[in-house]
């Protein structure tokens, strides 16, 4: 399970997990479409969703481009662009997305390679300015979660997927 805290000043969310793959597969399954759609979705406490189609043009400036559904069937979406990428080690992305009135944050993946597998370390910050768009990203322990069951136990949204 995911651990997470949130910084004092109320700008950043951080989570850590350990997943046992070696970074260069952690790393692709956060940047490749075919693999980000099997993963990233299901229910939570407070929401459901899933990711359907996702575009990725991974380089610096390159954007990237995740849509969606929730559980009633209602759209989102999230975009952005990579702003520092270094397979398999380090991937930073500004988000801007659909149910947070386009506030821009920024997203980090650290990578680091440990005996058996990666540690992740995700932060999402620039939440300070916007606190109630802050709250809606909470959710990212789960989500790390997913990724982890996804490549240790091959797990996909659609076996966690609610039936509606």
């Amino acid at each position: 399970m995911a651990s997470a805290s949130i910084a004092p000043d109320g700008d950043a969310i951080v989570s850590e997990i350990y997943i046992a793959a070696p970074p260069e597969v952690v790393f692709r399954a956060l940047v490749n479409p075919e693999l980000v759609v099997k993963w990233w979705g299901g229910q939570g406490a407070e929401q459901s969703f899933r990711c359907t189609h996702f575009e990725s043009d991974l380089r610096i400036g390159g954007k990237w481009r995740s849509s969606g559904v929730d559980a009633q069937g209602r759209p989102f979406e999230a975009a952005g662009e990579y702003v520092e990428v270094s397979p398999p080690h380090l991937l930073v992305q500004t988000w801007v997305a659909s149910w947070t009135a386009q506030v821009k944050t920024t997203v980090r993946w650290e990578l680091r390679s440990t005996s058996g597998g990666t540690l992740v370390r995700h932060q999402h910050s620039g939440l300070a300015v916007h606190p109630e768009a802050g709250k809606s990203f909470r959710g990212w322990p789960r989500i790390l979660g997913w990724l982890q069951v996804f490549l240790e136990k091959g797990e996909t949204v659609d076996d966690r997927w609610p039936v509606i």
